[in-house]
């Protein structure tokens, strides 16, 4: 399953390119990290400027959410890890709309492409997160309100190191963890996977036990197992939020959504897997609306986990299906001309009942009005189409 910079469940039809603080919550501390140990005294806590929305580039789409059905917050110190991965830069757009000051963590040389247009905007930090006193540095400097955090690795077929699997997903975000944990952040979000879950008959609920397959599941649920036992300890507000599958503009262009759309454009379908495979697509502002959601709610129980996805179950072939009629593609598609992945066949599907309840969220976008906005967001002129056809080898248009 899915889980580099964006932690999403890897899709069936895409090929690899190549001290305690109370129960409640009070105000934001000004010193809250200056509690913690570290080797030198932290700089004085002065609030950047922060960036009005704006100055943010009109390429990407606008949200779903209006205004007023967004969450009210005053403006935040936020900083996101995996912030060049998916939904990470969909997450800094979305905290740049709402007027926070945004700190992204990328992977040090990794390209930050997703971050065009707004790297004026925001901070970037290059830091190995497992890199504990690169970690600390930047957390002693930039002193974020809310965290959240979606680096990961072991998302795609390619990522099949165990040790750097774990070292990251576990381990990094355990020292992550901790410190939400001591009072370091007013808000620690993390992204899980319904991965967790593992295969099951029927969408799966929070309450249902964890049996993770692979690597990438299984250092997933260790994480949201760490981060649920210390914010109930210590009365933290950590929030897990267990992704569906994830789409949208500026998702990897070798994954099912951006190939099916960038082939559809030149009334092509790609090679395809079963059509029988079954997953729970989310369109990534809803996604990113969540996040927001859970930062905001101080309200939850300590450690709460929820589901965040549709909800309903589509399979490959209803996904070609609508493909098909969305772009008046006649080609037939060719089923079982890519070999298949271990878990496709699992029921990756979640019962998201309790996150609609609890945090008044719901996704706004169905599969066919996302699959035209990632469809449109590649198709405008000047935009990132060229580079997408070109990674998946199809013809630019």
């Amino acid at each position: 399953m899915s889980g580099h910079d964006d932690g999403r469940p890897v899709d069936p039809a895409a090929g690899p390119p190549p001290g305690r603080p109370p129960a409640g919550h009070a105000p934001p501390d000004q010193s809250r990290l200056d509690q913690l140990p570290s080797d030198s005294p932290p700089p004085g806590r002065s609030r950047p400027d922060l960036p009005s929305p704006a100055r943010l580039p009109p390429g990407h789409p606008p949200s779903d959410h209006p205004p007023s059905d967004r969450v009210p917050a005053s403006p935040r110190r936020a900083l996101v890890t995996g912030a060049g991965g998916f939904i990470g830069a969909n997450l800094c757009r979305r905290l740049l709309r709402e007027g926070h000051a945004v700190h992204a963590v990328v992977r040090p040389g990794s390209d930050p492409w997703r971050l065009e247009g707004i790297l004026a905007d925001i901070a970037v930090h290059r830091i190995d997160l497992r890199d504990t006193g690169a970690v600390r540095t930047v957390l002693d400097a930039v002193r974020p309100d809310w965290v959240f955090h979606l680096a990961a690795h072991g998302a795609y077929s390619w990522q099949t190191d165990a040790d750097t699997i774990f070292t990251t997903n576990a381990e990094a975000t355990g020292g992550l963890v901790d410190l939400a944990g001591a009072g370091a952040f007013e808000a620690f979000v993390q992204a899980g996977s319904t991965a967790e879950y593992g295969p099951g008959d029927r969408p799966a609920r929070e309450s249902d036990p964890e049996r993770p397959r692979g690597s990438y599941a299984v250092s997933k649920a260790a994480a949201t197992r760490y981060a649920r036992t210390v914010a109930v300890e210590r009365g933290a507000h950590i929030v897990t939020l267990r992704l569906g599958t994830a789409y949208g503009p500026w998702e990897d262009p070798q994954r099912l959504m951006p190939t099916l759309a960038v082939f559809g454009l030149n009334r092509r379908l790609p090679p395809l897997t079963d059509p029988r495979t079954v997953r729970d697509f989310v369109f990534v502002d809803d996604a990113c609306e969540a996040f927001a959601r859970a930062a905001a709610a101080t309200h939850l129980d300590r450690g709460t986990v929820l589901n965040v996805g549709s909800g309903t179950p589509t399979s490959l072939a209803d996904l070609v299906e609508l493909v098909r009629a969305e772009l008046g593609i006649d080609e037939r598609p060719g089923w079982s001309t890519m070999e298949p992945r271990t878990w496709d066949a699992a029921l990756c599907v979640a019962d998201c009942s309790r996150g609609r309840r609890l945090l008044g969220w719901r996704p706004r976008r169905d599969l066919a009005g996302g699959f035209r906005a990632l469809v449109d967001w590649l198709g405008r002129e000047g935009g990132p189409g060229a580079r997408y056809a070109w990674e998946v080898g199809a013809p630019p248009r």
